[in-house]
C-alpha cells in the first residue's frame, strides 16, 4: 500500500469472503492499518468496515475498532434523519403537486435489502422535472431549507439545500453531459425512466425501477467520475442486485442505446469478482476485461479525496471535442484560483494541484484515470 500502485487491502475487508478478510487483516502492521483508516474515512468506508469486523472473524486495532463503532453508530443517526427528511419532503410534494424521483442510495437504503448505516449518503438526490424546479425549491424553503453556503454551481442539479440535518440536491439532469448528442440522450433516457418509476418507500416519492436505478449508479461511478467517488459502488451493485428485480434485458438495451456498454461490463465485472454479485450478462460478456483493469478501477476508487479532481481532468478532457478544451481548462484554473492552497469549494488551489499531479503519486493516477477513459472509448 506504500508504493500507490499496490491494491489496498480495503478492499478484501470489504468483500464477504471471511476467511480472506482475516488472513489479510492478520497481515497488517500499526502503519498499514492507520492508513487503511485514512482511506476508509475518505470514502465513507468506517460503517461498512465495522459491520465486518463486528462478524468477529478478524480483529481491529482497539483505536480504530472505536472509531468504525462510534462512525456507525454516528451513520445510523444520519439515516434516520434523511429518512424522516425524505418523508416531510414526500408529503410536501404530493400537496404541491411536484413529482420528485429519488436517486441513487436513497432508493434503496431503506428497501430492506442493506443496513442503511453501512451506506452513508452526503445528501439525497431528488430528480424533479424542469417545469417544477421552481416550486421544488420553494417548497423546500416552506420547510426551512436554505442554501447550502458549501454548495457548488452544477450543470446537473440546483444549488443544495439544507435544514441542519439533510441536504436535498433537486436534480433536472443525472448524467453529465459532453456533447449536444449526448444531452439528447440523456434526455430520452430520463422520459423513459420516468415511465418506468415506481413508488418509493415514502409516501409522496417516486423512485426508478432497480435496473435504471442500477443503470444510473454505474454511469455516475464510471463516467461521471472515473470510479473515484469510492467503492460504495461495490455495497450499492449487489445491494440492488439481491432482490432478484434487475431487468438485466433492459439494461442491456440501455446501455446499447446509450453507447456505455463498456462501461456496465467494468463495473459488473468489478461487482461479479469482488462481491459474488449475479450477473446476468445476456451476450455481454466482458471478455476483453483482465486483471489489469481490475486493479487500476479499484485504485482510481480509492484516489486521494482532496486531489480526485486535479487527478481527473486529463481524462474528462478526453470526454470532449478537442474544440472544447481551451474552456474547460479555463473553468478549472478559475475554480482553483483563489491563490491559497485550499479553495472555498474544497478543492486544492492551482498551485496545491499543480504540484500534486506532477508528483509520483499524481502521475500514476492521472495515467490510470486517462487509461481507463481510452479503454472505454475502444470497441
Amino acid at each position: 500500500m506504500g508504493n500507490g500502485d499496490q491494491v489496498s487491502p480495503i478492499f478484501a475487508l470489504m468483500g464477504n469472503d471471511i476467511a480472506r478478510a482475516a488472513e489479510v487483516a492478520a497481515g497488517l502492521d500499526t502503519a498499514a492499518w492507520h492508513a487503511l483508516d485514512r482511506q476508509a474515512g475518505q470514502h465513507r468506508l468506517r460503517p461498512l468496515l465495522h459491520s465486518r469486523a463486528a462478524q468477529g472473524a478478524w480483529a481491529v486495532p482497539p483505536d480504530l475498532a472505536r472509531q468504525w463503532q462510534a462512525s456507525h453508530l454516528r451513520s445510523a443517526r444520519r439515516a434516520l434523519d434523511q429518512k424522516a427528511a425524505l418523508a416531510k419532503i414526500g408529503k410536501s410534494f404530493a400537496r404541491g403537486g411536484v413529482a420528485a424521483a429519488v436517486l441513487k442510495g436513497g432508493a434503496f437504503v431503506w428497501s430492506g435489502a442493506i443496513d442503511a448505516a453501512v451506506r452513508p449518503m452526503r445528501d439525497l438526490d431528488l430528480l424533479v422535472k424542469p417545469a417544477d424546479a421552481d416550486a421544488a425549491a420553494a417548497l423546500l424553503a416552506a420547510l426551512g431549507y436554505v442554501i447550502d453556503p458549501r454548495s457548488r454551481p452544477s450543470d446537473k442539479h440546483l444549488p443544495a439545500m439544507t435544514d441542519g440535518k439533510a441536504v436535498v440536491e433537486l436534480h433536472l439532469h443525472i448524467f453529465d453531459k459532453h456533447d449536444d448528442a449526448g444531452a439528447r440522450r440523456e434526455q430520452a433516457f430520463i422520459e423513459r425512466a420516468w415511465q418506468r418509476a415506481i413508488p418509493a418507500q415514502m409516501p409522496g416519492m417516486q423512485m426508478f425501477c432497480p435496473t435504471d436505478t442500477l443503470l444510473h449508479v454505474i454511469l455516475h461511478a464510471v463516467l461521471d467520475h472515473q470510479f473515484n467517488n469510492g467503492p460504495l459502488l461495490l455495497v450499492d451493485m449487489p445491494a440492488l442486485a439481491a432482490a432478484g428485480t434487475i431487468d438485466w434485458v433492459l439494461l442491456w438495451q440501455e446501455a446499447e442505446t446509450l453507447g456505455v456498454t463498456r462501461a456496465c461490463q467494468l463495473a459488473l465485472m468489478m461487482g461479479q469478482s469482488m462481491c459474488g454479485m449475479a450477473v446476468d450478462w445476456q451476450g455481454h460478456p466482458p471478455l476483453h476485461l483482465g486483471e489489469r483493469e481490475l486493479e487500476q478501477v479499484m485504485r482510481l476508487m480509492l484516489v486521494d479525496t482532496t486531489y480526485r479532481s486535479a487527478t481527473g481532468w486529463p481524462a474528462q478532457l478526453l470526454r470532449l471535442a478537442p474544440h472544447r478544451w481551451p474552456a474547460q481548462v479555463a473553468a478549472m484554473v478559475r475554480r482553483r484560483s483563489d491563490g491559497g492552497a485550499i479553495t472555498p469549494a474544497g478543492e486544492p488551489g492551482l498551485g496545491a494541484a499543480l504540484s500534486y499531479a506532477v508528483g509520483a503519486e499524481g502521475r500514476a493516477r492521472i495515467a490510470d484515470a486517462v487509461r481507463l477513459s481510452l479503454w472505454l472509448r475502444r470497441g
